[in-house]
């Protein structure tokens, strides 16, 4: 049988290997075009090869078959084969490879890519609750809330001089970043296992919604794979578009944002605080999400969720931002709704995290 999807066929080394010639691997120089694809097919389905792609993500692979592809190898050995440990020797042969090409191949995208539930109504009741608890909040909860959000951040001495610059942010982030403060639960990465789960997405019918899952529905939450653009894993649609659940969870910064804002320019003292005047604002926001963007572990486009910040920041909860979502080839047909698991939210300290509903 042939290989069939577009990265890995028409590779002559390849189509050998599945027919049972030597295995492509790491301490053997070998063709450079078909460990390029392999390297391509692995920073799809497994994870970003920063050392292989020396360019960047969209640039050329190296074509050489080192550490991180034998690593990437593995781990995506353990996912294809969960009960066979010995075919986890970072070796890409016929069985491998095989895996790897039924991973990457299939039919159009517009024939069978749905994106996950319709939680519209969802967020917007819980962005409401938000503003609604906010409000009956102590003066001194709403402060350490905000400051909780906006300057996220662990220092002996509370808020420090303020950074004026990504760089100084980043770098004051670098060392004492505290990011768990806030979130909308079902949006949160690390509480996305409801979208690659039933009734969602069942693996033994490859669907309804939120389909092709990842490579490993099943993997830890925060397992890159699951946000890959050639699938439909972890989508949520909002607003007839259909999105990454973690991008539309920084309309729930734009939420709490917007609430600060509006905190410090009705104060009596804050409104003459320069430090917490300038913390709590959309430019700050802005500025936030592009720090962090550029430090985090898998660095990324900033674009959307500031965009998501600015939408509910200006038009409340149910505003969604004017952009195309980010999964646009996940049909919005999915009949499942965001009701199917249970919705609450963090903010730390007062909403804190551990007393929060988990989704499921």
């Amino acid at each position: 049988m042939p290989l069939n999807s577009v990265l890995l066929k028409g590779n002559a080394r390849l189509e050998q290997v599945l027919g049972g010639a030597r295995s492509v691997r790491r301490g053997v120089a070998d063709d450079a075009d078909a460990v390029g694809r392999i390297q391509r097919a692995l920073a799809q389905l497994v994870a970003p090869m920063p050392r292989s792609f020396p360019s960047g993500p969209s640039g050329p692979p190296d074509g050489v078959f080192g550490a991180e592809t034998e690593g990437h190898v593995r781990t995506f050995q353990r996912r294809a084969f969960p009960s066979a440990p010995l075919e986890w020797d970072g070796r890409v042969g016929a069985r491998t490879l095989q895996k790897l090409d039924d991973a990457l191949g299939g039919p159009a995208p517009s024939a069978t890519f749905v994106c996950g539930p319709d939680v519209s109504d969802q967020v917007a009741t819980t962005w409401a609750r938000i503003q609604t608890d906010f409000a009956v909040l102590s003066r001194d909860q709403k402060i350490r809330c905000c400051d909780t959000v906006l300057f996220p951040v662990r220092t002996p001495r509370g808020i420090p001089s303020v950074p004026t610059s990504v760089e100084e942010l980043r770098t004051l982030l670098q060392q004492f970043a505290d990011i768990d403060g806030w979130d909308t639960l079902p949006l949160y990465q690390g509480a996305s296992a409801w979208l690659r789960s039933p009734p969602v997405f069942d693996r033994a019918t490859n669907g309804p919604c939120a389909t092709p899952s990842s490579v490993d529905p099943a993997a830890d939450d925060f397992d890159p794979s699951h946000e890959l653009d050639t699938h439909c894993a972890n989508t949520v649609q909002v607003g007839g578009k259909c999105w990454l659940n973690g991008t539309v969870n920084y309309g729930t910064f734009g939420i709490m944002a917007r609430l600060c804002r509006d905190f410090a320019v009705g104060d009596a003292f804050l409104r003459f605080d320069p430090r917490r005047r300038l913390i709590y604002s959309l430019d700050w926001a802005r500025l936030l999400i592009r720090a962090y963007k550029q430090f985090g572990p898998n660095p990324e486009a900033a674009l959307l969720p500031i965009a998501w910040t600015e939408a509910t920041f200006n038009g409340g909860p149910r505003a969604v931002p004017a952009a195309p979502g980010n999964r646009p080839a996940c049909a919005c047909t999915c009949a499942c709704r965001g009701d199917v698991v249970r919705w609450d939210y963090v903010w730390e300290p007062a909403k804190p995290r551990s007393t929060a509903l988990s989704p499921t």
